[in-house]
Formats: C-alpha cells, sequence, structure tokens
C-alpha cells in the first residue's frame, strides 16, 4: 500500500474515533454540564479498568477534581 493510501486510512479511522469520543463525551454530561447518569457510570468504570484520573478527565473534558470525587465514591 502506498503513502498516501495508509495516511487516508488512518486518517479515516481518527476520524471515526474522534467522533466516538465526541458521542462519548456528549452523553456522559448534562445540558448543565453535570455527569449524567451515563457520565458515572463511565467514571466508575475508569476507575475499575484502573485508568489515571488526569487521562480520564481529559478525554471527558472534566476538571480531574471533578475525577477525583467520583473516583472517591
Amino acid at each position: 500500500m502506498d503513502a498516501p493510501k495508509i495516511i487516508r486510512k488512518k486518517l479515516r479511522e481518527m476520524e471515526t474515533q474522534l467522533s466516538l469520543l465526541d458521542s462519548l463525551r456528549d452523553e456522559a454530561k448534562t445540558e448543565a454540564g453535570r455527569m449524567s447518569a451515563f457520565g458515572r457510570e463511565v467514571l466508575q468504570a475508569a476507575k475499575k479498568a484502573g485508568l489515571k484520573q488526569a487521562l480520564v478527565a481529559k478525554l471527558l473534558e472534566i476538571t480531574p477534581g471533578a475525577v477525583s470525587q467520583h473516583y472517591a465514591k
């Protein structure tokens, strides 16, 4: 496979991943910006998976303190 095809394929994969992440963020927070029930479940799953709080905060676009509060529950 030539370089332009590889690059196009990787860009399509990244676009798909970004779309999924955007959807996850949208579902994780309410319109008011608070964590939804789904968001709280995501945080608990992230905690069980051993994901670092800073990474989860960055991915969900919330503060590390918010993640810490949910991880403590």
